[in-house]
This record gives structure tokens, sequence and C-alpha cells, in this order.
């Protein structure tokens, strides 16, 4: 099952074009010492994939009437950003980078080219995790560190970043060995494990483990309390699957889960789950299904109504592919139509009940985006008054080594 969660991931992410060209966006960019946040409602990403050769890459600002700039990068494959009251945060393989109303600024800190997942911090900062291929690292205000585990998942717990990991590294020595922990189906899975990534001390700290060997969807995922709170197509050790959701104590390392439940006639399959995009309202965890369906879920029994249905939708086999960011009040979406002409659309919708209250053309080509080696990705609005917005998450792609698939 896992294995078809991970295939269903890749194959959605490799955008169909006919030539590589950044001309577009290069009549865009402002010069770094005149970058400014400025009026700016959304930002996302657009660059070369690793596996392409690399070359640069744009952080696009969007204004409320879709008029865009653009800040060139050196490039990085799966770039995240981070947006929070001290600024919006992102990275390239050479430097770290804050921008804000008074102006950009630059961080010399060297890194691999392929991202994971980047946090801002609440008193100002930005953790972020990156892929290596045979190791990860972990960066923040100029300083690096290799980790062991593979994160593809992650929480940022008021000051400090956790990673879940479902390969281990050198840590699988440390994995429970009993009935139940150990996977019948094969001696390479290892039982899923959740770390503390920053502050670093030494290097990451692992905090506990899980009885699961199953796929869980990539991205920030919600922390409230000290409990980070996430969904899992979990596998058993004997290779049975179930999708549950999952509540992980980062003080005890202890976890509880519970499988997902629906009214009548609600269905989901594991290649639209690895496209979740996660989020806590009120309690519950609210999270955005492939096929545009806005679930919510109450973590203590697992019991998941639908909010509403009319979300853009994204995945492998559609032609809309979706970038989403919650706030506390509104879900926020990027799509673009694969192969086809017209403006990006970037909608926002009420968070409870679906309906639309701003519908914007990002006046940028289809074309621009749908070309070899230049591809859309992650999508990042700032926070409302006082909350942290969880940018939107794009699942590993192929060259940049991806996660472990069943």
């Amino acid at each position: 099952m896992r294995r078809r969660l991970a295939s269903a991931v890749v194959a959605a992410l490799l955008m169909a074009g006919c030539s590589s060209s950044s001309e577009f966006f290069d009549r865009a960019v402002v010069p770094a010492g005149e970058a400014r946040l400025g009026d700016a409602v959304m930002a996302f990403f657009v660059g070369p994939q690793i596996n392409e050769g690399g070359g640069p890459g744009y952080v696009i600002l969007v204004n409320a009437d879709g008029s865009l700039r653009a800040l060139r990068t050196r490039g990085m494959d799966m770039m995240r950003m981070a947006w929070s009251r001290h600024g919006l945060y992102f990275a390239d393989k050479s430097a770290d980078y804050r921008l804000t109303a008074s102006g950009l600024t630059t961080t010399a800190n060297p890194k691999s080219a392929a991202q994971n997942l980047m946090f801002a911090l609440p008193d100002g900062g930005a953790v972020g995790v990156y892929n290596g291929g045979d190791v990860t690292e972990v960066a923040a205000d100029g300083h690096r560190y290799d980790a062991q585990g593979t994160y593809f998942t992650g929480a940022r717990c008021d000051g400090q970043v956790y990673g879940i990991a479902e390969n281990a590294g050198a840590h699988r020595s440390q994995a429970p060995t009993s009935a139940g922990w150990k996977s019948t189906v094969s001696d390479t899975f290892t039982p899923q494990m959740l770390a503390r990534l920053h502050p670093a001390e030494g290097g990451e700290k692992v905090i506990g483990w899980r009885q699961s060997f199953g796929g869980t969807p990539p991205g920030e995922v919600p922390c409230h309390d000290g409990v980070i709170t996430f969904l899992s197509w979990d596998a058993d050790a004997y290779g049975t699957s179930r999708a549950k959701v999952v509540s992980w104590d980062t003080a005890t390392g202890e976890s509880t889960s519970h499988p997902l439940t629906f009214e009548a006639g609600v269905h989901l399959n594991a290649e639209d789950f690895g496209y979740v995009h996660q989020g806590w309202k009120d309690g519950r965890l609210h999270w955005v299904y492939a096929d545009g369906r806005v679930f919510s879920t109450d973590s203590g029994t697992g019991k998941t109504t639908t909010l509403f249905a009319n979300a853009p939708a994204t995945g492998a086999g559609r032609p809309i592919q979706t970038f989403y960011a919650f706030t506390d009040t509104e879900l926020h979406a990027l799509s673009t139509v694969r192969e086809a002409e017209g403006s990006l659309t970037y909608r926002v919708l009420d968070r409870a009940t679906g309906e639309t209250l701003r519908e914007v053309a990002v006046a940028i080509p289809h074309t621009e985006v749908n070309v070899q080696g230049l591809n859309l990705s992650h999508l990042a609005v700032p926070p409302a008054a006082g909350q942290h917005a969880t940018p939107a998450g794009r699942p590993p792609r192929t060259g940049a080594s991806p996660a472990r698939s069943r």
C-alpha cells in the first residue's frame, strides 16, 4: 500500500511542457536591494528540479489584484516558505532569506539543494530541513547540522521543531523489536520515529517510536499543547493498512491512533491520501483531500465529518494541480491547469463553509510553469493577526531522494 501511495505522489509532480525558459520571470525580478513585502497577499515558488541540472528559481509575490513581483534565487528543489509576523522566510542552496516591509536580509548558509520542510519560529527566525540524499540537513540562522533520520513530515511546537521519519537512518538500531514492532513484510521497514530537530543540542533527539509501517502525507502538520496530530495510512507489522488519525505527545514520546470513520458513502484511497493538506481548528484536525473535499476529524475518536466539497482538486490523474494553505478562518488555494492556456487561479475559501471569498487570476500563463525544468511549487500566505499559517506542501519527487516506498 505504501508503494501505491508514493508512486501516486511522484506521478502527479511531473508537469508537462515543451521547453525551459525563465525569461518571463526574469522580467518581473526586483533587485535584491529594492525588495519589500509590500502589499503581497501570497507567495509561491517556481524553480527547477534538482535532477534537471539546477538553475535559478523565483519567489513570486502576488498582490490582491493578481499583479506580481519576483525575487531571483540560486535555486532550491521543492522550496518551501514560511510566513510569520516576522516576515517571509525562504532559502536557496547558498543562503537563508527574510523578507519584510523594510527589505531583504540575506545570511550565507550553504546547504543541499532539495528541501523537505520549513518552519517560522514564534520569536523570529526559521528552521529548514533539507534532503542531502544519504543525510538530512537542518539549518537555522546561518548554521546547519547533519541529522540521521529522513524527515518529510514535521511540526512546530512553540519554539521547537520535530520531524517524523519512516526511515530512521542510523537510529533504526534503537527501535523496539518485540512482537508487532518488526515488519514481517520486509526487513528494511522500520517503525515510525519522532525526533526533535530544533533546538539541536548536539543533533536531533529521538523522542519516541510508533508501531506503524505506513505512509504519512508529507509537509507541516499541526501541534497543539505539545501534541502533534496528523493523518497516516498505517500499515501494521503484517501489512494490513488503514487510514488513521495519530496524536503524538512530544513530552512523553507516547502516541495514540484511531481509525478514521465517516458518514455513509464516504471513501478514500491511498493515492489521493498522499496529497492531504492538514491544519488545526477548534480542537479538531481539518484536512483537504485531493478531490476537493475538506474534512474535520476528532483526534480522540477518528470520527470525521465533511465540511464542504468544493475546494479545487489536485493529484495524479486530474487535469488540475493545486497547492493549499490554512489560516485561522480561510483555506487558500493556488491552481494551475495542466497543458492549458490562461492564468493561474488563486482562491480564498471560508474554512467553515467553503464559500469563495476571493478569486484572483494571477498574471502568469500556464505555459510558463508547465515547462521542463521550471515547475510550480509551494504556496505561502501571511498569517492572520496572532495566527501561524501552515504553508502548503508538495510531496517528494523523483531525483530528490524520496522517502521509502512500499
